[in-house]
């Protein structure tokens, strides 16, 4: 009976040898990764694109499309992981410096990056329909409809779509984005946060995202950047990696790229900071700081992940790729 059980949580996998956004084949970067962040069994090959204006990274081979929702089971979004008293007090120092880092922010221009964030770069539009791809927990959508847009979202998990729903009583449409075949032209905006390294053609999403816009409509999208300072401290330890549920991971240059392949237009992209303490937090957990008797220099690296965050952005003056997410804004 348990060999049965752990046969049915295999995620089984198919070669995937080619860069997405230019064909040329991936050269290995980390191998035999597995998922500290939520157990999900097996080992995984991360290669990168050896084009360095390019530079994606990908699983290969990456997981069958069939089987990749077994390794959501314990996945944030579901809400059932439980938090010892460590965790708890780590969560309040993390508020702690959370606030204190609200005056540096102001300073900085942060705190503008953070508000323009929150409304995923929305802000100056005028409230109309926007669909978000990958809704999740349902915030995003729940503070858009309080600021006067017509909203409704997807997500390919039911027990998470669900939970949108009752909280919010909001739509949210369970499947994948080009099966649910919405009419063309339907919504003034959509937009995807920390969604396109979950699929497996992303090209395919992108293009379906401008089939669905009006003319001038805004496609504005978040996902984490393989050339930020981030990865290029970790290595395999970067909490951006995730295997396997990230199964692309992008450059600026290689996002740009792929926007263009999928036919939309006026596409600025850029690289944000506002979000990069909690990657710093993880990255240094991932890195050993859960080992037993670490309490200390797990305090620390909360501390600690707040100051890299501004160090961050500082850096991106001088180094457009040096934020932890790119940030896409283009048009149809």
């Amino acid at each position: 009976m348990a060999a049965n059980a752990q046969a049915r949580d295999v995620i089984r996998s198919a070669p995937s040898p080619d860069c997405i956004a230019c064909g040329r084949q991936g050269v290995e970067l980390y191998d035999a990764l597995v998922d500290d962040l939520y157990g999900t069994p097996g080992t995984w090959r991360m290669v990168h694109c050896p084009d360095t204006a390019c530079g994606m990274l990908w699983l290969d081979p990456k997981p069958l499309a069939a089987d990749l929702i077994k390794a959501y089971a314990n996945y944030h979004t579901h809400g059932n992981r439980k938090r010892g008293a460590r965790q708890t007090g780590l969560s309040a120092l993390n508020a702690t410096c959370k606030l204190a880092s609200r005056a540096v922010d102001l300073a900085t221009g942060l705190a503008r990056q953070r508000r323009a964030l929150r409304v995923m770069f929305l802000g100056d539009m005028r409230p109309g329909r926007l669909l978000e791809v990958g809704s999740g927990s349902g915030r995003f959508l729940h503070r858009m409809h309080a600021a006067g847009w017509e909203v409704q979202g997807t997500d390919f998990d039911p027990a998470v779509a669900e939970r949108v729903r009752r909280r919010y009583g909001l739509r949210v449409d369970v499947g994948d984005l080009v099966a649910l075949r919405y009419p063309a032209d339907a919504f003034d905006a959509v937009a995807l946060s920390q969604v396109l390294e979950h699929v497996h053609d992303p090209i395919a999403l992108l293009r379906e995202c401008a089939r669905l816009l009006r003319a001038g409509g805004r496609l504005v999208l978040s996902t984490p950047n393989a050339a930020g300072l981030a990865h290029r401290r970790y290595g395999r330890n970067w909490r951006g990696l995730e295997p396997p549920r990230h199964l692309h991971l992008f450059t600026p240059a290689a996002l740009e790229r792929c926007a263009g392949l999928a036919g939309l237009r006026s596409v600025n992209v850029r690289t944000l900071s506002a979000e990069s303490a909690g990657v710093y937090r993880a990255s240094d957990e991932l890195g050993g700081s859960r080992a037993p008797g670490a309490a200390a220099r797990a305090a620390a690296s909360v501390m600690v992940s707040w100051v890299r965050r501004h160090l961050e952005y500082r850096a991106g003056r001088s180094d457009p790729a040096a934020g932890q997410d790119i940030f896409l804004v283009a048009t149809k």
